[in-house]
């Protein structure tokens, strides 16, 4: 019996792909077949009235039984008004789904579909495409081709003198191409004196873990003082958390978004505005909580600028965010924020600026190069993300996300309290983070201080 339950379970799992698909085909050779036959609706209102003059027949018949008459009316009334909302309810979602489709989503639906359908026919090729890269892979990635590869534990551990070896040969080498300054996007920090500091302070944390802040008190202080420094230049409370980079960061703002204003507010279908600049982390961000993002052109004017009124035109009942750059990573152009802070109150929705990149710049910048407030000081901004591993020359793998209440800090936690394990809450998508980083974070912020930001935010500037 189970046997053939799971038979029938992997066979429906792999038919249900196919079932909107047979049915619509079904439907069209039925309408081809009888084009002035009755609807769909109309069957189906039929077949329940026969239903029910069968069912009202048959219970005359036994007089024993007519005080059900009454019920079976009622429920077939009912039957039918379920039938018909359901039916309304379809048409409305459909009107409202044909609606807000735009051209560039029915135009990747279809390449989609079209590569699902061509896929079978143009796998061996694929296979060839992704086997040539394969084979050029080391030279891409400029690896020494006569180099160690170990594919399985050693049968006995390896001496520390053949590992630091082995490590710093390629380390020596790696590094130098870092201090060509030609690396874009990848290294934001530079001075042996700040590295040293760095590798001294996560010698201290080395095997911490926020996860469990009575062991570690310190990190957890110092999380909460990295939190309420980037706060503070960014004009806000000190609400937020530590992530493991930028991703996080927008992953967390976003899922907070979905809880208070999607979930919260009955939307079961929620969607995001952003323009066309914005970090691709967003893409992800939504892919992984299952919203839907409307992504403006901002190359049509050449201003790549994220325009209100572009956005204003894309709000619906299901949006529940608008997502701004300050600036966006490919062109350093900071969204008009006031103008979308004012729309954000306005529809009463959130609005994320990811800062990412300028978190650690722009308040430190005069006024004649940031003329705009871009942070908390508007009241429609809801969350921010400033990445301290960037130019908060913090060692990789720390940012920072900022809320504008505590309840939407809440919204971005995850509990669990029947776990066998006990209660289980965590504010980030990560359970154990390392301790260390956050310790290198903190020090990266109080050893440099706003006057050392200051002077590199007038170097980049002016570079």
């Amino acid at each position: 019996a189970m046997a053939m339950s799971a038979s029938i379970t992997v066979l429906l799992r792999q038919l249900r792909p196919f079932a909107i698909k047979v049915g619509l085909a079904i439907y069209i050779c039925h309408r081809l077949s009888d084009p002035t036959g009755a609807s769909l609706l109309e069957s189906l209102v039929n077949i329940s009235t026969q239903i029910h003059v069968y069912a009202s027949q048959n219970v005359l018949i036994l007089h024993r039984w007519a005080f059900v008459l009454p019920l079976m009316n009622v429920i077939s009334t009912v039957t039918q008004d379920v039938v018909a909302i359901a039916g309304i309810s379809g048409l409305l979602h459909v009107g409202y789904f044909l609606y807000h489709f735009r051209l560039s989503d029915w135009k990747d639906l279809l390449l989609r579909t079209c590569f699902q359908w061509m896929k079978p026919f143009i796998n061996e090729k694929l296979q060839k495409i992704a086997n040539k890269i394969l084979k050029e892979a080391d030279s891409m990635l400029a690896k020494e081709p006569n180099r160690t590869i170990r594919i399985s534990l050693p049968t006995n551990g390896l001496a520390d003198d053949i590992i630091l070896n082995e490590l710093s040969l390629c380390a020596n080498r790696e590094n130098t191409k870092c201090q060509t300054g030609k690396i874009s996007g990848t290294l934001y920090s530079g001075g042996n004196k700040h590295s040293e500091l760095m590798c001294k302070v996560y010698e201290f944390y080395l095997w911490s873990n926020p996860l469990k802040p009575g062991v570690w008190p310190r990190v957890n202080q110092c999380e909460a003082e990295i939190v309420a420094m980037t706060a503070r230049i960014l004009n806000g409370a000190p609400i937020g958390c530590v992530t493991s980079g930028g991703t996080e960061s927008i992953l967390t703002a976003v899922r907070a978004h979905v809880e208070l204003f999607g979930k919260q507010r009955g939307i079961a279908c929620p969607e995001i505005i952003c323009g066309s600049t914005a970090h691709c982390a967003l893409n992800k961000a939504c892919e992984v909580l299952n919203v839907r993002l409307l992504c403006i052109d901002c190359d049509d004017d050449n201003s790549y600028e994220l325009k209100a009124a572009a956005v204003e035109k894309q709000i619906t009942c299901n949006t529940i965010m608008i997502f701004a750059s300050a600036p966006s990573f490919p062109h350093g152009i900071i969204d008009p924020i006031d103008d979308l802070s004012a729309l954000a109150k306005q529809y009463d929705i959130g609005l994320h600026v990811d800062a990412c990149l300028g978190g650690f710049i722009l308040p430190f910048c005069q006024e004649d190069i940031v003329p705009r407030a871009f942070d908390f000081r508007l009241p429609g901004v809801t969350s921010m993300s400033a990445d301290t591993h960037k130019y908060g020359h913090a060692t990789k793998g720390t940012s920072v996300v900022l809320f504008k209440s505590s309840d939407l800090q809440h919204a971005s936690y995850f509990s669990y309290s029947h776990w066998s394990g006990g209660l289980y809450i965590t504010p980030t998508f990560a359970g154990s983070r390392p301790g260390a980083l956050i310790a290198c974070a903190w020090a990266a912020l109080v050893s440099i201080g706003e006057s050392g930001y200051q002077q590199r935010a007038q170097v980049i500037v002016e570079a």
